[in-house]
């Protein structure tokens, strides 16, 4: 009878560096799979049997990400009882996939990855990028939890983007259509830094020439030579400003507004001239899934408004115009009564009873007494105000919830698709300017990412918002659907999308408005935090399975599936192991979120530490002839012992050790005596794997004796 006592770290193995001994780590002394050679051999006697002593390993706190583990993250008006039956139509926001990357990760590990994933995570620019995720370990060092914050930028109201006098320079500006054949909004812009009157502000001159068959203002606005879009800088949403001096173009006709991003692109390389561009117009023809049998699959933004004959493929979320004649202001919205499932420029009536002008604004009206444009964010609403000047003068009210919330008299709440907007103008003649003396956004030019076409590759490549990942198909391998004759359409973070999604937000009945029978309804806005800290909006996460229509269903589009491939599953990865839904308002009653800065920050800190993986572990000697039986394998084996997944004192990582009660002897049948050199150890997986959580030094005791 004898013991073996088998060491993972071998003293032959180490070497001395500075007099100070580390190991070789060979591949020898690994903790799950090691040999010990011995240098005086063990006499094994006739008919013996071994069994394991006792075990001593280190196992490490591990957590295995599976493919397709997804939860989704929302920012936005929750759904409450009163918002039944139909939910999901009292709300513009969306929910936004988060898909951490498949793999085994250490505590530390995968906090950082989940931070990273929800840092890369497309959509409202006030939040994005602004997240942390850390562990709370208790006196111990032990992980009691984990806490998810997000952070919003708030205030806007001291970062005007003008004063720097790098940014908002021709470069800066880009055609928003049209631009695939090579054509470059500078050759007929230019942007120039300037502090005449003693205030900077961005001097922006057309310098192309009007065609010919231009005869009327309308028409020379909707040349692509007079339209740009800014794409560096998503305007701020907590009192945001935009004012545009228009005295330069007073004459020629001007438009002046907000865009959601817009950017031509080659979708198919083989027709000819302009047959093959797409552009990022709202809507799409061919939604991807989501949709019940009775909805139309072909709601789009036509290029005529069909209600009032206007050209509208120079589209702008929200916009004033000039066109010689008198003052008009317009903005997207959702026409299902002239046509079904249409997405249109509609008018704005800003004049008559109880508005700020009796009648329409003519051209010259306006010219005697403003100045001036300027548009507003007030979290999920956009006002507009007329101006005396460009900077210091009085400012009139326009459109803004004081004075009406009537859908078509005042501008529709920002939603999901719309809350990344960015500057754009159109002037209609030679030499005619306007100057910007405001603009106020959190970010530098490169801060939040406006999509991109590569003309010369064609490869169009989304951009940090919603609406440029959720309008336009994608595929792992590149080309569209494959197709070498397609677009290469990418987005450099590799992100989850939904086509449908952005023609499911555009069509919610909050932004229907009637353009031929009398508009009543009005508009509801969630605003800014009392102090306007920062957008009065809530915080969610769907992290396990959800009931569809119930109140916690947030899923929509592609998303809203019964196939595993699209469902949330991370709550036990999280530490919310019987939450499906975590939400502010409900953990701010049951104490697992925590609000800061008047509501700007919201943290979310788990009931649990996040679940780690406890895989079966077992004991095998694999240069021994014993016999047990893997059912699993459905083969012979030679696992000799299953380690506990718990110490007696319930622990179930760290340094832990297993003593079995009562031995279990396997047979060597050994019909005589034999010499035994070296003993290899593993220690496996149910597939008799090498197990990778286990680190530092193993040690296994075995005993060995003669069967009686």
């Amino acid at each position: 009878m004898s013991l073996i006592i088998a060491n993972s770290t071998q003293d032959g193995y180490n070497r001395s560096e500075g007099g100070v001994n580390t190991r070789t780590k060979l591949g020898i002394e690994n903790p799950s799979q090691f040999q010990n050679h011995f240098t005086s051999p063990i006499k094994i006697p006739t008919n013996a049997e071994i069994a394991v002593e006792s075990v001593k390993i280190r196992r490490d706190a591990l957590i295995e990400v599976e493919a397709e583990t997804m939860m989704y993250h929302y920012f936005g008006h929750l759904q409450t009882d009163d918002d039944g039956p139909f939910f999901q139509d009292a709300r513009n926001e969306m929910p936004i996939p988060i898909k951490p990357r498949p793999g085994t990760y250490s505590v530390d590990d995968w906090v950082s990855e989940l931070e990273d994933r929800l840092d890369d995570a497309y959509g409202n620019p006030e939040i994005f990028g602004f997240y942390g995720v850390e562990t709370n370990p208790n006196a111990s060092g032990q992980v009691e939890s984990i806490t998810i914050d997000s952070i919003q930028r708030g205030s806007v109201a001291a970062k005007n983007r003008i004063s720097n006098t790098n940014e908002f320079l021709t470069d800066y500006w880009q055609a928003p259509y049209q631009l695939s054949d090579g054509y470059k909004p500078t050759e007929n812009w230019t942007s120039t830094h300037s502090t005449f009157g003693g205030t900077a502000h961005k001097v922006f001159t057309r310098v192309a020439d009007n065609n010919a068959s231009d005869d009327t203002v309308l028409k020379k606005l909707d040349r692509r030579e007079c339209s740009v879009i800014g794409h560096g800088h998503p305007m701020g949403l907590c009192l945001g400003r935009f004012t545009t001096d228009v005295t330069g173009a007073k004459s020629g006709g001007w438009r002046v507004g907000l865009s959601r991003p817009q950017i031509e692109y080659v979708r198919d390389t083989t027709k000819p001239a302009g047959r093959g561009r797409a552009n990022l117009l709202p809507g799409t023809r061919h939604p991807e899934g989501g949709f019940d049998d009775n909805v139309c699959m072909s709601t789009h933004y036509r290029m005529t408004n069909q209600a009032t004959g206007r050209y509208q493929k120079d589209f702008y979320d929200y916009m004033v115009q000039s066109d010689g004649d008198k003052i008009s202001v317009y903005q997207l919205s959702y026409d299902n009564e002239v046509q079904a499932n249409m997405l249109i420029m509609s008018e704005v009536i800003y004049y008559g009873t109880g508005m700020a002008f009796a009648t329409q604004l003519t051209n010259a009206s306006f010219n005697a007494s403003f100045a001036a444009v300027t548009f507003r964010t007030h979290g999920d609403e956009v006002s507009l105000h007329f101006d005396t000047k460009g900077v210091g003068g009085t400012e009139t009210d326009v459109l803004i919830k004081t004075v009406s919330t009537k859908r078509n008299q005042s501008f529709l709440p920002i939603g999901e698709t719309r809350n990344a907007l960015y500057p754009r103008f159109n002037v209609g003649t030679k030499n005619d300017l306007l100057r910007v003396y405001d603009y106020r956004c959190h970010y530098s030019q490169t801060g939040y990412r406006f999509p991109t076409y590569d003309v010369e590759n064609f490869t169009f490549t989304t951009g940090d918002d919603f609406y440029s990942n959720n309008r336009v198909d994608r595929f792992s391998g590149g080309k569209i659907g494959g197709d070498d004759n397609k677009a290469i359409v990418r987005d450099t973070k590799d992100r989850p999308f939904c086509l449908s999604q952005t023609l499911i937000c555009d069509t919610k009945p909050a932004y229907e408005i009637n353009t031929v029978s009398a508009e009543t309804r009005d508009s509801v806005y969630d605003g800014l935090h009392v102090g306007s800290t920062s957008i009065n909006k809530k915080h969610l996460f769907t992290i396990g399975f959800v009931e569809a229509g119930t109140k916690d269903d947030y899923l929509q589009g592609k998303y809203r599936t019964i196939d595993t491939s699209g469902r949330a599953k991370m709550n036990r990865l999280i530490g919310f192991n019987d939450k499906s839904v975590i939400d502010e308002t409900s953990g701010l009653a049951d104490g697992y979120v925590t609000i800061a800065s008047a509501g700007a920050q919201v943290s979310f800190t788990s009931y649990t530490a996040p679940d780690f993986r406890v895989n079966s572990a077992f004991v095998r000697i694999s240069n021994m002839p014993i016999q047990s039986y893997n059912g699993g394998k459905q083969s012979v084996s030679k696992i000799l012992y299953h380690l506990p997944r718990f110490t007696n004192d319930g622990r179930e990582f760290g340094d832990l050790f297993f003593s079995p009660g009562e031995k279990t002897y396997v047979s060597l049948h050994n019909a005589g005596p034999e010499v035994l050199n070296n003993i290899e150890v593993q220690i496996v997986d149910s597939q008799e794997r090498p197990v990778s959580d286990i680190s530092g030094n193993t040690i296994v005791v075995f005993h060995m004796r003669q069967r009686m």
